[in-house]
């Protein structure tokens, strides 16, 4: 069995190498990535210089702002130094289309993760936060009462179990679709 709950956080910073050609605007997430927090920094590291952090913004917006992305010449797009992103399908999306290949970017972020759980696993995944360990009891219980045909009660258990779940998919919803980075400071 494999378990895994999205909202779990654990801070992690990196360092994102930039693109490698003129004309490139994605640059690929880390693979533990979960949440951006905070803001993304660029540095120029060959001028050793650094600029305003990029904005976030929605996905929708990057595609109206930045539409000559898709040209093939680079000489028709806006080139400059990223303002914006956006975050899709596991990259984060660059507007303007970057001028420079040595600009590096920082991000701070939560790592998904995920862990195998086994009838020796001690202690299980997500209890430590009280709110997790609850969603997880109900669920548990919902699945016990279902399974022993005690109806009430696993209607009980599983209206509690999905309204917790339906909190935590809520504030995963708000973190990404804020136009600004997260802060975050517990939960």
């Amino acid at each position: 069995m494999r378990v895994k709950f999205k909202s779990d956080n654990y801070s992690e910073e990196a360092y994102i190498a930039g693109i490698s050609t003129i004309g490139e605007y994605q640059v690929l997430l880390p693979a533990d990535f979960g949440h951006i927090i905070g803001e993304i920094s660029v540095i120029d590291t060959a001028a050793d210089q650094w600029y305003a952090p990029l904005k976030k913004i929605s996905k929708q917006r990057y595609d109206e702002l930045y539409t000559d992305r898709e040209l093939a010449s680079t000489g028709n797009m806006n080139l400059d130094v990223p303002r914006h992103f956006a975050i899709f399908a596991g990259q984060i999306y660059l507007g303007p289309v970057p001028d420079l290949t040595t600009y590096q970017f920082g991000i701070n972020y939560t790592v998904e993760d995920s862990a195998d759980v086994t009838t020796s696993t001690d202690p299980i995944p997500f209890t430590v936060e009280l709110r997790h360990r609850n969603v997880l009891r109900n669920g548990v219980l919902f699945e016990l009462h279902d399974g022993l045909e005690n109806f009430e009660e696993a209607s009980y258990y599983k209206s509690l179990f999905l309204d917790g779940l339906d909190d935590i998919v809520r504030m995963e919803a708000t973190i990404k679709d804020d136009q600004v980075g997260a802060c975050y400071s517990g939960f």
